[in-house]
């Protein structure tokens, strides 16, 4: 080593001289905070939507909303595990596989005397098992979900129809409850916080979480490392039947009667509040906070469309703009964030 590289090694060491940086420190950017927080730009909207809805409405309480917010909220909380789950893991059969939730109950389940809160697991379990079967077929069918969901959309429609034709009016159940209050609980609060339980407690308390965000993220690197790839994506469609058999219940307390004309009421709309919660399509990512700040958004949109008279025929265009833009915003947070990484 020659004396003057000695001497410029010392005196970059010696004390009191100010460190040399190498590179600057990243800045924060917006895009890098909407980046690291990708349901930031459903709960801006959602909360001046909300400061929207409250100057126009002195009436808007707040038990009566988290009543009609709900059944979106849990329909979009059900499609959350799928999308994470990668592959385009879309699962359009959530609305439909609700609507039979609360058909079973109503035809099968009151009738035989099981109509009382023993329905919840049962119907529960209905629905893992009616998404396990979804997750069986594409897993080891090697089967593009978009279409096997869309065929268990088609075969649960026509479930629905056969089980009841016609309206069933359900009366005296306690299911009502998620339309006012459980004790001082708001009820629509108690239907939203049933699968988010649920979704907490497979994936906080079990590995189940972080397996999951593996496969969605790369499911090539994550079997590599010994991830059950297959067995992790049938789950997130048995995970989210069960969470979607909630939502049917709640329809029932809402209307009080059980119809199959509701089995495409949710099938779009959850799939666009989970877009614009910022939960990315490609799996991987996100969680149902995202989901449910997307539902809220959408939610407290319509209500103020309502109130400002709107035409029907617009919603579709306004919910069309709002998604282009929350896709776009979504995509140059992702680059920045790749770009710090």
């Amino acid at each position: 080593m020659s004396t003057v590289d000695h001497a410029s090694r010392t005196s970059a060491h010696k004390p009191g001289r100010p460190a040399r940086h190498t590179a600057p420190a990243p800045r924060r950017t917006l895009r890098s905070l909407f980046a690291r927080h990708t349901c930031l730009f459903a709960v801006l909207l959602a909360a001046t939507l909300l400061i929207a809805n409250l100057a126009l409405q002195p009436r808007f309480g707040a038990t009566s909303q988290l009543a009609a917010l709900a059944p979106l909220g849990i329909a979009a909380m059900a499609s959350v595990p799928s999308i994470m789950s990668g592959r385009g893991g879309i699962d359009l059969s959530v609305s439909p596989l609700m609507t039979l939730s609360g058909l079973l109950y109503a035809t099968q389940l009151q009738p035989a005397g099981l109509g009382g809160y023993v329905a919840l697991p049962l119907l529960m379990a209905v629905g893992a098992l009616v998404g396990t079967l979804t997750g069986v077929l594409i897993v080891v069918g090697r089967l593009q979900p978009i279409v096997v969901t869309l065929a268990m959309f088609f075969v649960l429609t026509g479930v629905d129809l056969k089980l009841s034709p016609s309206p069933t009016t359900i009366s005296g159940s306690w299911m009502a409850g998620f339309a006012g209050s459980m004790g001082p609980v708001p009820g629509g609060l108690v239907a939203l916080a049933v699968p988010a339980a649920l979704w907490l407690l497979v994936t906080r308390l079990t590995t189940y979480g972080s397996l999951l965000r593996s496969v969605g993220g790369n499911d090539v690197t994550a079997f590599t490392s010994g991830v059950p790839v297959g067995a992790v994506r049938v789950l997130a469609y048995s995970l989210g039947g069960a969470m979607a058999a909630v939502g049917g219940l709640v329809l029932i307390g809402l209307a009080s009667t059980a119809e199959a004309g509701t089995s495409t009421s949710y099938t779009l709309i959850a799939i666009a509040a989970v877009s614009l919660g910022g939960i990315p399509l490609q799996g991987g990512g996100g969680g149902i906070a995202n989901a449910l700040a997307g539902a809220a958004a959408i939610y407290l949109l319509q209500s103020l469309l309502g109130v400002l008279q709107v035409p029907q025929t617009w919603l579709q265009v306004i919910y069309g703009v709002l998604l282009i833009g929350a896709v776009l915003f979504g995509a140059v947070a992702a680059r920045e964030l790749k770009e710090r990484r």
